[in-house]
């Protein structure tokens, strides 16, 4: 059985947030997921989901209104798109940079600024981030909106964790999942999501009482800035 009790997975109506959320259950936790559609399918944990749209800067109300202060273990922000599919800067609208530095970067950590208080001392705020956001492995100059974002993401977190979470004996995470086989990886990808979500688990429950600041992959290993 996990080590962490109860948690909340935001962005869970699909692929690694979904499958985060059975496999969290699966180790005993009580997990929470939230999503945009009520209507979808939603996570299978425990059977609890809250309605939750990140691009709404009041999002928190919703999770505020049924997690009691200092109840969480974890905090995990999955919530992220990939933007226009041409990702060049030369092509790209204001409105598009936008929504994708908005949902990839700025709104996750504005919520979990706000949620930081739901989170008990010893616990985990992580972040979804990716290995596309490391300046220094991007050896390949591809998906350069996206890593953009996603850097940004890094960058946010950073000054989140040493302004509040980790004042708070709370640890901060920023963790890729890995190529994964979803929507967005491909079904060539070389990690199945089950392998993705276990691994991701894993290293989350080892952060707890260990408040620290980390950038790593599912297995755990520090990657590059």
């Amino acid at each position: 059985m996990t080590g962490l009790r109860r948690a909340v997975v935001v962005g869970a109506s699909r692929g690694i947030g979904k499958a985060l959320v059975e496999e969290l259950a699966r180790r005993g936790t009580a997990v929470t997921g939230t999503v945009r559609d009520p209507h979808g399918s939603g996570p299978t944990g425990d059977g609890r989901s809250v309605v939750l749209d990140l691009s709404d800067p009041d999002a928190g109300r919703a999770l505020e209104a049924v997690v009691c202060p200092g109840e969480l273990d974890a905090l995990i922000v999955n919530a992220g798109i990939f933007g226009p599919a041409h990702q060049d800067v030369a092509q790209v609208e204001c409105e598009e940079t936008a929504e994708l530095f908005w949902t990839n970067a700025i709104a996750p950590v504005r919520l979990a600024r706000r949620l930081l208080p739901l989170v008990r001392r010893g616990g985990v705020i992580a972040f979804m981030s990716s290995r596309t956001a490391s300046i220094a492995l991007n050896a390949e100059g591809d998906m350069e909106l996206y890593r953009a974002s996603k850097a940004a993401l890094n960058a946010l977190s950073r000054s989140f964790a040493v302004k509040d979470a980790l004042p708070a004996d709370i640890a901060v995470l920023l963790l890729h999942p890995g190529w994964v086989q979803t929507e967005m990886g491909g079904s060539n990808a070389p990690v199945t999501i089950r392998q993705s979500v276990a691994g991701l688990s894993a290293v989350i429950e080892r952060a707890l009482d260990h408040p620290t600041f980390r950038f790593a992959d599912y297995q755990g290993d520090e990657l590059a800035w």
